[in-house]
Formats: C-alpha cells, structure tokens, sequence
C-alpha cells in the first residue's frame, strides 16, 4: 500500500478530497451500493505464536479513494496486555507532527496517537507516516458504542484536518473470530471492488440528475 507525499497545498485540500472521493463503507457506500450488505470495513486477522501457542489478533480498516488510492489506515492490535491496546495508524506525509492524530469517536476526543515514524516510499515499505497510541478498554468500549472516528490531523497552516473512519461492523469484528492472511487479503480485496462499484453507482447518479436538470431548465 502506497501513501502519496502530500506538499502543503495538497495537505490543505485533504479534507475536501476525502469528502469529495472517499466513500467509507457503512455511509455513503451503503447509500449508493446495491441493497446487498456490504462486506465489512473492519478486519481481525490473526496468527498463532509458534513459541508460545497462543493467539494474536489485529484489526484493521483502510480507508481509500474511489481510485483506489489508500488515504489511511488503523490497526488495532489486542492482547498487548490485560485491558491494554495497541494503536497504529498510518497516513500520509505532509503533515505537523507534534500534535500528533486526535482520535474522536463521534465528534468527543477519545484519545491521542503521537507520530513515531515517517518512512519514504521503497519496495518494501510505503510512503507515509505512523502514529501509535496505548489505549484501554473504554476507548473500545466507546468504539463500539460509536457511528464514527475521526482521525484529526494538523496541516501545515495549523488547520485541522479529519480523516473519517466508520465504526459500522466494529463491535462485531472485535468480538468475532479471526481471519487468516490469505482469507482477510480475499476480503480486502472484496472490499476495493465493492468501493469502486458504489463511488461509479454514486457518480452516475450525479451524472444523470445533472443532465435532468439541464433537461428541465427554461430555454
């Protein structure tokens, strides 16, 4: 997965890009999709430790473009300790990082993830940086009880800019069984051609209600 490296401009016009392409699962793509349910946003993809037998469980959800450029990611890594969570979430470069990402669930601060690292793109790696935070059960806890989270970040003209993730199907991936890598790549890949679909759906539509009004307005 490859992050653009955005200039200050580009950071600027994040917000309206996202709003203007990004077509999270479990709102706009909901509305524009078939009736059929959607595959889920959020992932659980876990793997058995070899050394010491147990389980180890990540979720995640990408956010990308209709073009299918990735815009951001969380991973929410369980079992760090009793009632304690790993969060990583990766973004593109171009961005203040002092302040950190605010994580808001429902437009209320929930918690904050500090930058650790921004790497430039290779073959192995993307392009992006990561921010990690600790959190507990009541941030999941919220999570789960939530519509919506917000990953705030600042531009470089000090302007906040969020990044929308759909809690949609949280509470369910987190409680629920866990995938295989191969099976959550199947899904993923499920996923991009379920976006791709819905953003043509809602672009036609657009297309069509413009020609309509072109068609109705007085010569």
């Amino acid at each position: 997965m490859s992050f653009p490296i955005l200039s200050s401009r580009a950071a600027l016009g994040l917000a309206a890009a996202i709003g203007a392409f990004a077509l999270p699962f479990g709102a706009s793509a909901q509305q524009a999709a078939a009736p059929a349910e959607p595959p889920a946003a959020w992932l659980k993809i876990c793997n058995t430790n070899p050394q010491n037998n147990q389980e180890a469980c990540i979720l995640t959800q990408e956010l990308r473009a209709e073009t299918g450029a990735p815009i951001a990611s969380m991973s929410i890594q369980m079992g760090v300790e009793p009632g304690k969570y790993g969060i990583g979430v990766m973004v593109p470069l171009g961005f203040i990082l002092p302040p950190g990402i605010t994580l808001s669930i429902d437009g209320q601060k929930a918690g904050q993830a500090q930058f650790a690292i921004c790497v430039p793109q290779s073959q192995q790696q993307p392009s992006a940086c990561v921010a990690r935070a600790l959190v507990d059960d009541k941030f999941i806890a919220a999570l789960k009880k939530g519509n919506k989270l917000s990953l705030v970040l600042t531009s470089p003209q000090n302007k906040p800019i969020p990044i929308e993730l759909t809690l949609a199907g949280f509470s369910k991936a987190f409680d629920g069984p866990g995938l295989d890598r191969a099976a959550a790549e199947a899904q993923r890949q499920q996923l991009s051609e379920a976006l791709q679909k819905s953003a043509q759906e809602a672009r036609q539509k657009l297309i069509e209600q413009q020609q309509k009004e072109i068609g109705n307005a007085p010569n």
